[in-house]
């Protein structure tokens, strides 16, 4: 599966479902196609990148920022529990 839509978690934030469904679609499909490559997605501090592992190490980091991209992005361990009211909620 490529991706699962929350119908009732949508319902409840009162957003268009048809929307939803394209924008995890279109997201999941680009992810793939990134994996595809080597490449993965990583979102933190607001703003999200393409990243690419080509061997090298040091304390600056590992993964070279092949890409800068727009909108607003979210990262963490992505943790997330079911509240008392059945929904799923992340941190």
């Amino acid at each position: 599966m490529s991706y699962y839509i929350y119908d009732e978690s949508v319902e409840l934030a009162d957003l268009d479902l048809k929307k939803v469904k394209s924008i995890a679609r279109r997201i999941s499909k680009a992810a793939k196609e990134a994996e595809s490559m080597g490449v993965h997605i990583f979102g933190g501090s607001s703003n999200g990148t393409l990243r690419f592992d080509d061997g090298y190490s040091s304390t600056m980091g590992k993964h070279l920022i092949i890409a800068d991209l727009g909108g607003w992005f979210d990262g963490g361990c992505g943790a997330c529990d079911t509240d008392e009211n059945g929904y799923l909620r992340g941190e």
